[in-house]
C-alpha cells in the first residue's frame, strides 16, 4: 500500500461542530506522530483563514482545497486561487444569489461572512439542517439554476454547479502530480461523498454518514478526531 496523501475533511472529522473547542490533547498526538504520516491536506467548506488555523494546530502546512472546492489554498503563495469553471459572471450571479437569500431565509438562518465564492447559511436557533437544506434547495432550483447546495452536520453549503470537493480534489492531485489510488480521504458528511468515491482508500470516523460508510475501507469506531487517530494508527502505526 502507497499512500503520499492524506486528505480529511475538518468538521466531524479534526473537530466535532462549528462552536465546539479544538481537542488540543489529540491534535498533539498527530503533532507528535507527524513523521510517521504521509502530509495532511485539508479538503473542507471553511475559507483560507480557518484552513490556515487548522494547519497551525496540525503543525504542517500542506496546500488545501477550501469552500466545498471553490477554492485552492496554496501554502507558498500564502493565498488562494479559485477552480479553473469559476468565471466572472459565475462570481457575479452568486452576489446576486447571497442578497436574493438574505431576504428569503430571514429568521431561518444567517450567511457565513468571508467566503469568496461558497455560499454557507447555518440555520438559526429552533431550525434543523434539514429543514434548512430543503428550503434553500428550492430556493435554488427556481431562480438559481446554475448553483447547487449540499448540507454537512452543521450549515448548507452552495457552490456553483459541478464544484464539489471531488472537482476540487480533482485540481489538487493535478498540482501536487498524486495519483487518486495514493490518496487516503477521510471525510463524516454526504458532502464529502464526491471526493471519497473518487479514492481507492477512504475513511469514515463512526459520526459518519451511513452512505459514506458503505464505501469505505474503514470505518473507526470513535467519533471525530480520536476516529481520525484511530484511522491514523490502522493505516499507518
Amino acid at each position: 500500500m502507497s499512500i503520499r496523501l492524506i486528505l480529511t475533511d475538518i468538521e466531524g472529522c479534526l473537530t466535532k461542530d462549528k462552536g465546539h473547542p479544538l481537542d488540543l490533547r489529540a491534535f498533539q498526538w498527530i503533532r507528535d506522530h507527524l513523521p510517521k504520516l504521509p502530509p495532511i491536506s485539508l479538503n473542507t467548506g471553511r475559507s483560507k483563514p480557518y484552513i490556515e488555523g487548522i494547519l497551525q494546530a496540525l503543525g504542517k502546512f500542506e496546500d488545501s482545497i477550501g469552500e466545498n472546492g471553490c477554492t485552492i489554498y496554496l501554502i507558498e503563495k500564502d493565498d488562494i486561487i479559485f477552480h479553473p469553471q469559476i468565471s466572472k459572471d459565475i462570481l457575479r450571479e452568486r452576489e446576486e444569489l447571497k442578497n436574493f437569500l438574505k431576504e428569503k431565509i430571514r429568521n431561518l438562518g444567517h450567511i457565513e461572512a468571508g467566503k469568496e465564492v461558497c455560499v454557507s447559511i447555518f440555520p438559526e436557533k429552533g431550525v434543523s439542517v434539514p429543514e434548512l437544506a430543503q428550503i434553500v434547495e428550492e430556493i435554488i432550483k427556481l431562480n438559481f439554476p446554475n448553483f447547487q447546495s449540499v448540507y454537512s452536520s452543521v450549515a448548507v453549503d452552495i457552490t456553483p454547479k459541478g464544484i464539489d470537493k471531488g472537482s476540487g480534489m480533482d485540481v489538487l492531485l493535478e498540482l501536487k502530480n498524486i495519483p487518486y489510488d495514493e490518496v487516503l480521504g477521510i471525510g463524516d458528511s454526504l458532502g464529502d461523498l464526491p471526493f471519497l468515491r473518487k479514492l481507492k482508500y477512504k475513511a469514515v470516523p463512526s459520526n459518519g454518514h451511513p452512505k459514506l460508510k458503505e464505501i469505505a475501507t474503514y470505518i473507526a469506531q470513535k467519533e471525530d478526531i480520536l476516529g481520525v487517530i484511530e484511522i491514523f494508527k490502522y493505516f499507518f502505526l
